[in-house]
């Protein structure tokens, strides 16, 4: 971004980035990403960096302002990379040079009384803003520099920030990120104007390479049925489908980094997953029951406490994925539960369960909580049932309760049907079928919604 620092009150201005020019920092090899790109999947809290423009998209001449707030109180280091990937550290700086920040407080970058502004400037492209928190201060030699706050902004090398990441990798509750993308043109460039783009991914795991989880029939079907409805019937611009044994792990993971490189701010992206959840002993702190939840990959094993962790999708580890959407509209549907029982039509692991009796599996509850409060909203999730509930395979052996009634919705209705539609539609319908086949049991759906405005399912 070129971003100009002009200094207030005097009549001394830094076009582009003369004042802090890079020449000579290592480039990263082609093949190898960028160590500012670095994703922390399981940190022990939650940080998120913003720009005051929803699209994130700026021209050349505007100013740049981005704020930063930390679930847990550290110190920042809000890292920049402009179009033709030179690094720079632009906080802490030479008028901000405390590196503290507050929890829950945000850090405005510049500050409002900061002698200086961020202005666009050429060259224009895709450019990063990365905010890096630690527990403790990070000495300005790790980042390759004599000091931080010298400058309005430092020259960082690359490899060298990455060496700081791979220190960092070494105590993962000691610290936490997040990037966003910004969009910069020339002051000419009209900003897009195409609708939002709409994206999914169905996942369905019902086939297990650990014997010791029970197959689930048709959590396959509901997958391929509720991407064939939404692909027909919700406008979709694109639906990636993982069935049973592509639904891997490290699928799963690339098809999430996928949309995250394939949308942008304001586009709307669901993500629906029929299959099993479980819980395991929480390693840091952040759940009040003392368990983390988690979802069940084809690969998932259930040899011991470690093994979960590493072959799971736990439920720190998708909180950050979702957080790599920020900007987008996130709508998650979940036709999971949690059960110890084996009875017919339920959805659950079965006796591989260890949990102590009363607790609920309240997969994500928290984590959207979390980063609600730390100003990511636009994220709303459907769940098949309420926490101390099973979710029930239909009589019939087709598909889960819940998504037929959904998929139902979809391919049937005369109208638009929104998320608080679908969720109204599946609320009345699901408890009456469960209560009439499975007699005694309860299945009732939630929804938790931070929508600014309603998404519809099928506009």
């Amino acid at each position: 971004m070129r971003t100009a620092f002009l200094i207030l009150g005097c009549n001394l201005c830094f076009t582009g980035w003369t004042a802090v020019s890079a020449a000579g920092q290592q480039q990263q090899p082609p093949d190898e990403p960028p160590a500012e790109t670095v994703v922390h999947e399981r940190p022990g809290f939650f940080v998120r960096v913003d720009v005051d423009r929803a699209d994130r998209t700026y021209r050349g001449g505007e100013l740049l302002h981005a704020t930063v707030v930390s679930e847990r109180a550290g110190h920042l280091y809000l890292l920049y990379r402009d179009a033709e990937g030179r690094l720079s550290c632009v906080f802490p700086n030479r008028y901000q040079t405390n590196s503290a920040i507050p929890a829950g407080q945000a850090i405005r970058v510049p500050a409002e009384d900061a002698p200086f502004v961020l202005r666009v400037g050429p060259p224009f492209g895709r450019e990063l803003l990365k905010a890096l928190v630690t527990l403790e201060p990070v000495d300005p030699a790790r980042f390759g520099v004599e000091s931080l706050t010298d400058s309005v902004a430092t020259p960082l090398q690359s490899q060298r920030v990455k060496g700081l990441f791979a220190e960092l990798k070494e105590q993962p509750a000691q610290w936490t990120e997040h990037q966003v993308e910004v969009h910069t043109l020339a002051a000419a460039q009209e900003r897009g104007a195409a609708r939002p783009r709409r994206v999914a991914i169905c996942v369905g795991v019902g086939a297990f390479q650990d014997p010791r989880i029970r197959p689930l029939p048709v959590s396959g079907h509901d997958a391929q049925a509720m991407a064939e409805a939404l692909q027909a019937h919700g406008a979709m611009d694109e639906v990636i489908l993982l069935v049973n044994e592509q639904a891997t792990l490290a699928a799963i993971r690339e098809a999430i980094a996928a949309l995250v490189e394939r949308t942008g701010p304001g586009d709307i992206v669901f993500v629906y997953w029929s299959g099993h959840g479980g819980r395991c002993a929480d390693d840091d702190g952040d759940e009040s029951d003392g368990y983390d939840e988690y979802l069940v990959a084809h690969d998932g094993r259930l040899d011991d406490l470690d093994t979960i962790r590493h072959t799971m999708l736990i439920d720190d580890t998708f909180g950050r994925w979702v957080q790599q959407l920020d900007g987008r509209r996130v709508v998650l549907i979940l036709d999971t539960c949690h059960s110890a029982g084996q009875m017919a039509g339920q959805k659950g692991l079965g006796g591989a369960d260890v949990a102590k009796p009363g607790a609920v599996f309240d997969f994500l509850d928290g984590e959207l909580a979390r980063l609600k409060d730390i100003e990511q909203k636009e994220l709303a999730m459907l769940a098949g049932a309420q926490a101390t509930q099973l979710a029930f395979m239909r009589r019939e052996g087709d598909l889960s309760v819940m998504t037929h009634f959904l998929v139902e919705l979809l391919r049937t209705a005369d109208r638009p049907v929104s998320l608080h539609d679908a969720y109204e539609h599946v609320q009345k319908n699901v408890p009456a079928y469960v209560e009439a086949k499975f007699p005694g049991a309860e299945q009732t759906p939630v929804l938790v919604d931070s929508l600014s405005s309603p998404v519809y399912v099928r506009p």
